[in-house]
């Protein structure tokens, strides 16, 4: 444990757990993680009956965003279907990586031959507007991990086609005659898919960091 966090503890208010980690800190402050986790940073003094009156203060806050977490993670596809548990946002993206990274291999392994063409790299990460990327100097082709969530049809077209730039740069006449013999129905997956965009499952919200009114000043008596 750190210097500046000396102890921690839990507390329940009116059904609700609240962890508390007490630190060097000068100022309350309530968080809630995108697995449901909520705790209450606060001054190593902080008397216990104010927690609880801050927790019970910042209730409709704190709701709020427990509702907004579970939906999302009900919401957790793996390749098209719902994942039966909610898994942490961690954990999610050691599933996904591990997932698009054994997917790639084993449909690569299968549509290199049939292209004609083979990348010398595989690299794998997320993108906020891009389902894939080639570099046709260095033969690199990266998958976006968000595929994981979705169809493997997806990211069956998103390989081809990135294994097609490898032939052909630019999206032209020659490219689309190609990917229209190798794969029939890309138009209408690559349909499908720009009605969506690519997303990191808690995305910029796997913490609500500090909520904005809901500081208590405390000083040390």
């Amino acid at each position: 444990m750190s210097a500046r966090e000396r102890s921690r503890g839990a507390i329940d208010v009116d059904g609700l757990r609240v962890e508390l980690r007490r630190k060097a800190v000068r100022a309350a402050r309530l968080h809630v993680e995108a697995s449901g986790l909520v705790w209450l940073s606060l001054p190593l003094r902080f008397p216990e009956a104010e927690a609880v009156d801050l927790i019970r203060r910042r209730r409709v806050w704190l709701d709020l965003h427990l509702r907004r977490f579970a939906e999302a993670r009900q919401s957790v596809t793996l390749w098209g279907e719902p994942l039966d548990d909610a898994v942490a946002a961690a954990a999610l993206d050691r599933l996904y990586r591990a997932e698009i990274e054994q997917r790639t291999r084993e449909l690569a392994a299968a549509w290199e031959p049939v292209v004609g063409r083979s990348a010398l790299g595989w690299r794998f990460r997320w993108m906020r507007s891009r389902w894939g990327s080639c570099r046709s100097a260095t033969r690199q082709i990266t998958i976006n991990v968000a595929l994981a969530a979705h169809p493997p049809e997806y990211l069956e077209q998103v390989i081809v086609h990135e294994l097609v730039h490898l032939w052909v740069a630019a999206h032209n006449a020659e490219f689309n005659r190609r990917m229209d013999q190798l794969l029939p129905r890309w138009r209408a997956i690559r349909r499908e898919m720009r009605r969506i965009a690519p997303t990191r499952p808690g995305d910029g919200s796997d913490r609500v960091g500090a909520d904005p009114t809901g500081a208590d000043r405390h000083t040390a008596r």
